[in-house]
């Protein structure tokens, strides 16, 4: 009976992405992207020092990755715990207690004599071993194991997260001072250009009014340097929260970023085909399926008995003094069998719980794979716009640029009005602007299609005691 039993609550817990999931996430990609794989330092693909000392900061006093650190520390520490149900328990007492036993009283009964008060002493040492007959211990541990890696799955996509976030922030700190830069170099082609009018105006070329005009643009851009300031430490506020430190000295101890970081050579993508297994929410996701598989065999076993093999080691005599003699001593070894069939219901209704939490679990799993997949396809067509933008705006900034020279020169020839030559200029400055702006960002459309591919960090065998996890998660990731 036990054998068939068995047979009836064997199940796999294994969850193998379905065919309908397996489909080359990267298919038309981008000229921008490669085959090439994706490292797991893909930050240092920038080839910028201060980027990747403030990701390591990051990854080496974020608060979240602390606290997910913390939880898998927590999951590996209820490993060992349930793994210790597979050894035999054993459990020891000595009880004292002073008054009168109802075998003395019985004694004394049988005597006609009063039974005196005294001390007795009762020790016992106790045995128990429950045989696993229904997988249930073991199905225990492994879902102990199933969620100890859904635990480490989170920390690599806290993991990610910070890494993603700290970059965008360095770029984005990076994007508004070079702004900033272009803004400044605006003010002094706008104060050659008010120089050159004023000359023109003694000369009798051109009117006051073509100075106020350019006094306003000038002033326009002025008003603009304060917000970009403001947006550039704001950035660096950022970046300090995620790294640990404190806001206000970073933003007095670092200095203006005003080139912004790109790549040298197209995106590595890697395999498209295998994004889900890099992808740590959706092996989460995975690992949590695993664990309510786990649960419905482990819920299932209740509604068979139980079968363990215990041992007793007692004695008779309450006297201190007679507690080791041999015809004191009584022992019991054997087994025991516990079925409790009166509460089926209340098991049954357990185990259609753990089903239906099971069923929850897989919706949940197709679901981060269907986002894992849109993720990308999403990050990949921002990418595209981005870069496309961008090398129309570089074609813009140098006919702009070509604009307004023939313009200046044409000024001082004095075959061009100041109007003319103010329209060249506006469209200059905003033009540069944009071009800076559309370097920003692409830069961000290449961080977020990097962390849509999961960052790079592939899959590793997980570690089972919490020594493992601190070789495992140093600042490099």
């Amino acid at each position: 009976m036990f054998a068939l039993l068995s047979a009836c609550t064997a199940h796999d817990s294994r969850t193998p992405a379905e065919a309908s999931l397996q489909a080359d996430a990267l298919a038309g990609r981008s000229s921008g992207v490669s085959r090439q794989a994706l490292p797991e330092g893909w930050w240092m693909l920038y080839h910028d020092p201060q980027l990747n000392e403030w990701v390591q900061r990051a990854l080496a006093h974020n608060q979240d990755l602390a606290q997910a650190q913390a939880n898998v520390r927590a999951m590996l520490a209820g490993i060992d715990e349930f793994d210790a149900q597979r050894w035999p328990s054993t459990s020891t007492r000595f009880a004292a207690t002073y008054g009168k036993s109802a075998d003395d009283q019985t004694l004394a009964q049988a005597t006609d004599s009063h039974a005196p008060s005294q001390w007795t002493f009762n020790p016992g040492i106790e045995l128990a071993y429950q045989v696993d007959v229904w997988g249930q211990v073991r199905n225990t541990i492994e879902r102990a194991k199933a969620q100890a890696d859904a635990s480490r799955d989170a920390l690599g996509q806290v993991r990610l997260e910070v890494v993603a976030q700290a970059s965008r922030a360095y770029i984005d700190q990076c994007v508004y001072g070079a702004r900033l830069q272009e803004a400044e170099r605006s003010l002094l082609t706008l104060d050659r250009s008010l120089q050159l009018s004023e000359r023109q105006r003694q000369g009798g070329i051109a009117t006051e009014l073509d100075s106020e005009r350019l006094l306003s643009l000038r002033e326009q851009v002025k008003a603009g340097l304060p917000m970009l300031e403001a947006r550039r430490r704001m950035a660096l506020y950022e970046l300090a929260m995620l790294s640990g430190q404190n806001p206000a000295r970073v933003a007095v101890d670092t200095a203006a970023c005003r080139t912004i970081p790109s790549l040298d050579a197209p995106l590595p993508g890697g395999d498209g085909w295998h994004l889900l297994e890099r992808r740590p929410d959706v092996r989460k996701a995975e690992r949590e399926l695993q664990a309510a598989a786990l649960e419905v065999a482990i819920v299932k076993a209740d509604l068979y008995p139980k079968v363990s093999f215990g041992a007793s080691l007692t004695s008779s005599d309450h006297h201190l003094s007679n507690l080791g003699d041999s015809r004191a001593v009584m022992f019991a070894i054997g087994p025991l069998i516990q079925w409790e069939f009166p509460n089926l219901k209340a098991n049954q209704a357990r185990v259609s719980k753990a089903q239906a939490l099971h069923e929850g679990a897989v919706a949940r799993y197709r679901g981060m794979a269907l986002a894992a997949l849109k993720d990308v396809r999403k990050a990949l067509a921002r990418y595209d716009g981005e870069r496309q933008r961008l090398l129309a705006l570089q074609g813009a900034l140098a006919h702009s640029q070509r604009g307004f020279d023939l313009a200046s020169v044409n000024y001082r020839a004095g075959t061009l009005d100041a109007l003319q030559l103010l329209d060249a200029e506006r469209d200059l400055i905003s033009v540069r602007d944009r071009h800076v702006q559309a370097l920003g960002g692409l830069a961000g459309a290449q961080i977020d299609l990097f962390r849509a591919l999961g960052g790079g960090w592939q899959q590793t065998a997980p570690p089972t005691t919490a020594q493992g996890l601190a070789a495992d998660t140093g600042k490099q990731p």
